[in-house]
C-alpha cells in the first residue's frame, strides 16, 4: 500500500484555504526514515473545487537544490498559474530519478490527491536540468497520468536516456524551454526533433544568450506562458467525432527537415531545408477538412503562413514538394 502521510491530514482537513500556503513535510519511505517534501497552494484554492496541479522535479546541485529551494523558486510562477505546486526531494545524492525517489513522487502525488482537491485530467509536470531529464523519463512513461509536459534545460545527451518509450509522446502537448548557449544542439534539437517524429504537439523557447541557468530574465512569464499553452491543448484536444464526409489525411512517415512555431494568427517556418522550385504547405483539421492550402515557389530558408481566419485548436500541418516525401506535423493554432 502506497502511504499517506497521515501527519498532515487533520492539519488539511481542518484547513479551508483562501490564502496561499507553503508546506514542508517529510515521512519514512523505503530506506529513508524521512523523504521530504514540498508543497505550494495559491491562494485562489477553495476545498471542493478541482484545481489544476504541477508536479515540479529540482535540479541535481545539493549546494542550491532540494525540494524547498525549488517550491520557493517556483512560488510567484504557481500563483500565477493558479497551480497546486508538488516538489518531492532528490535525498542526500540529489538525483531525482533514482528508483526510491520516482516511487517516492508516484506516492506523494498520490497522497496530494487525497488531501486537496486535484482536477485529474490536468495534472502536469516540469523541470530543470536534471529534473529536466527526468520530466522525460519519468513523465513519458506516465502520459496516461500527466496531461502537459515542460522540461527546462534538460540535462539529457541526445535521446538515449527516453527514446525506447518515446512512442508514448504521441498527440501529448509539451513545451521546451531552453538556453541557446546550453548545448542546444545535443540537449534540444534532438529531443524536440523526436518529439515531432513520434505525434506529439510541441512548442519551444530557444532563450538566445542563455547558458544552463533557471535564473533568466523574465523567468516567471516564459514559464507561465509555456503552462498556459500545454493547458491550452490539452482544454482543446478534439474528440473522437469523425466526419464521414470528409476526406481522411494519409498516413505519412515524419521526417523533420523545418522547424515549425505556432504565433499568434500565424505560423512560423524556419530552417527550410527544401531546394524544390515548387512548394506546398496545406492545413487540415484531424477529421480531415482542408483549412488552408499555399503554394510557394523559389527556394528559402523560412516562411510565414498567416492562420488568422482558422480557430484556435489542434490542426494537422502537410507539406509537399516536388520529388520529396509528404511531411506532416501536429501543431496548435492559436
Amino acid at each position: 500500500m502506497r502511504p499517506i502521510l497521515t501527519s498532515l491530514l487533520c492539519c488539511i482537513a481542518a484547513f479551508s484555504m483562501n490564502a496561499q500556503l507553503s508546506i514542508d513535510g517529510d515521512f519514512a519511505f523505503q530506506s529513508d526514515s524521512a523523504k521530504k517534501y514540498s508543497l505550494y497552494i495559491p491562494s485562489t484554492y477553495v476545498e471542493g473545487t478541482d484545481h489544476r496541479l504541477m508536479l515540479a522535479l529540482h535540479p541535481w546541485n545539493t549546494a542550491r537544490w532540494d525540494s524547498e529551494s525549488w517550491r520557493d523558486t517556483l512560488i510567484t510562477f504557481a500563483e500565477m498559474t493558479q497551480l497546486i505546486l508538488v516538489s518531492p526531494d532528490g535525498g542526500a545524492d540529489g538525483q531525482i530519478d533514482d528508483p526510491i525517489d520516482t516511487a517516492f513522487t508516484t506516492a506523494l502525488l498520490d497522497s496530494v490527491r487525497n488531501w486537496y482537491s486535484v482536477d485529474t485530467a490536468k495534472q502536469y509536470v516540469m523541470g530543470f536540468s536534471w529534473g529536466g531529464k527526468t520530466t522525460y523519463t519519468y513523465g513519458m512513461r506516465r502520459t496516461s497520468v500527466f496531461s502537459g509536459f515542460m522540461p527546462i534545460g534538460a540535462a539529457i545527451n541526445g535521446t538515449a536516456d527516453f527514446i525506447n518509450f518515446i512512442s508514448n509522446a504521441t498527440g501529448t502537448p509539451w513545451y521546451l524551454i531552453h538556453g541557446g548557449n546550453d548545448a542546444a544542439p545535443v540537449r534540444f534539437t534532438p529531443a524536440l526533433n523526436a518529439l515531432n517524429g513520434n505525434g506529439a504537439v510541441t512548442n519551444d523557447t530557444l532563450l538566445p544568450g542563455i547558458g544552463h541557468t533557471i535564473d533568466f530574465p523574465n523567468r516567471n512569464q516564459i514559464l507561465a506562458d509555456a503552462f498556459f499553452w500545454i493547458d491550452s491543448v490539452n482544454c482543446t484536444a478534439p474528440q473522437d467525432t469523425t466526419d464521414t464526409n470528409t476526406t481522411a489525411i494519409p498516413s505519412v512517415s515524419l521526417e523533420e527537415r523545418f522547424s515549425i512555431s505556432s504565433q499568434e494568427g500565424r505560423i512560423l517556418i524556419t530552417n527550410l531545408d527544401l531546394s524544390d522550385s515548387a512548394i506546398q504547405f496545406s492545413i487540415y483539421s484531424l477529421e480531415g477538412k482542408l483549412m488552408l492550402n499555399k503554394s510557394l515557389a523559389g527556394s528559402r530558408s523560412m516562411l510565414e503562413i498567416n492562420t488568422a481566419g482558422i480557430e484556435l485548436g489542434i490542426y494537422l500541418i502537410e507539406v509537399k514538394a516536388a520529388e520529396e516525401p509528404v511531411w506532416t506535423k501536429k501543431i496548435l493554432l492559436r
